[in-house]
């Protein structure tokens, strides 16, 4: 999935922008986007995904339940 962000800058900035990803060998629309994932992935490093708050309970060290042992252990707590 992928969504489109339009940015606008100066025409200064934006000369600026395009001269240092011509200087690396990128467009300047992927220099754009490396440099917004960089600073997001700071950013989460720093202070912690968005997620983690919604993801912090689950636990993922043993996979869910089939309906299988769901039906198997509903079976035995009747008992």
């Amino acid at each position: 999935m992928s969504d489109t962000l339009t940015v606008r800058v100066p025409v200064q900035e934006k000369e600026a922008w395009q001269k240092m990803a011509q200087d690396v060998g990128e467009d300047l629309s992927e220099f754009a986007r490396k440099a917004v994932r960089q600073r997001v992935q700071a950013l989460q490093a720093e202070l912690g995904s968005p997620w983690d708050d919604l993801l912090g309970s689950v636990k993922a060290d043993r996979p869910p339940a089939t309906n299988d042992n769901v039906r198997k252990h509903m079976r035995t707590r009747r008992k």
